[in-house]
């Protein structure tokens, strides 16, 4: 795959380029029917699949001091469009500037000209150009006058339940782990390293690796405790999580940490990656650290029996 980032220089020539256009945050079920559709029509015309993407997340320059939180980070969203085959990423630096730019102006000047398409995809509730004024009925009214095809892709479900990232988020901040995956056709997942914590775990045997990930303005699940898969060197281990503030030894700071099973190395400072599997419980303040560690016994029983 290969990226261009603000600058578009030459393109690989082809006799067919089609492209689509979105922020694709969480790259759910939804746009991978997208990006499987762009390729597959690529692939059948021998041409170049193309991928627009925009960041910042629009919704950071667009709407100030908001607490919107991401379900991709940029690292993440260019490693799934890798798996998932498209020929050419261009990311747009997204400014208050190009938010500016109208529908038309980015056809003609950047679909067109530059990156010359002759076929754009588009989803259901896809806008672009000034005023999200580039949507499917402008397209269709205007396919003659800028003289390429238009396909759109239909709103899609799973058990009938529309998917869309508004929900996967709502999922996520309930601590429906199982709804969210579900909608993603995958397990959410965090990725971040590993620093020191306090070493309270240590102390009664269930050592944790504390997590510092790597995107600030990731989305983390609702505080309480989580199986997970942890991929560490390439190798995925079993493990239980928790996400909050350690109300029995009082932590001010939010924190991310793992105890991961039948594991011992030191891995101070390695990349870590966290896939999430289900949720145990809500976080709970014990009288004293025997009592957590009985109830952590418990925890480690029921992740294994999942």
């Amino acid at each position: 795959m290969r990226i261009i980032k603000n600058n578009i220089t030459k393109i690989p020539k082809s006799d067919f380029n089609i492209a689509t256009i979105g922020s694709f945050d969480g790259i759910h079920i939804g746009h991978k029917k997208i990006l499987q559709t762009l390729t597959k029509i690529a692939k059948k015309n021998n041409g170049k699949s193309i991928l627009i993407t925009f960041w910042p997340h629009p919704r950071y320059v667009l709407k100030k001091n908001n607490d919107f939180k991401l379900l991709t980070s940029l690292d993440e969203k260019i490693k799934l469009f890798e798996k998932n085959k498209i020929d050419i990423l261009y990311i747009v630096d997204f400014s208050l500037k190009f938010s500016k730019v109208s529908a038309n102006k980015f056809i003609e000047n950047i679909l067109l000209e530059k990156l010359k398409i002759n076929c754009l995809l588009i989803g259901y509730n896809n806008n672009f150009g000034r005023n999200r004024e580039g949507n499917i009925r402008y397209l269709e009214e205007n396919k003659k006058k800028f003289d390429i095809d238009i396909i759109s892709i239909p709103k899609q479900s799973v058990d009938k339940i529309s998917i869309s990232s508004t929900k996967i988020r709502e999922y996520l901040n309930n601590g429906k782990i199982n709804s969210a995956n579900r909608l993603l056709g995958r397990k959410y997942s965090i990725n971040g390293k590993v620093v020191r914590g306090n070493g309270i775990g240590r102390k009664i045997n269930f050592p944790t690796a504390n997590i510092e990930i790597d995107e600030p303005k990731k989305l983390l699940p609702k505080s309480g405790v989580y199986a997970v898969e942890v991929i560490l060197n390439r190798k995925i281990y079993l493990g239980m999580l928790n996400i909050g503030y350690n109300p029995t030894i009082k932590n001010e700071k939010k924190s991310i940490e793992v105890n991961i099973f039948e594991f011992s190395e030191d891995i101070y400072n390695n990349k870590i990656s966290i896939n999430f599997i289900r949720r145990i419980r809500n976080e709970k303040k014990f009288k004293n650290l025997n009592e957590l560690k009985k109830q952590l016994i418990i925890d480690k029983k029921k992740v294994k029996s999942i």
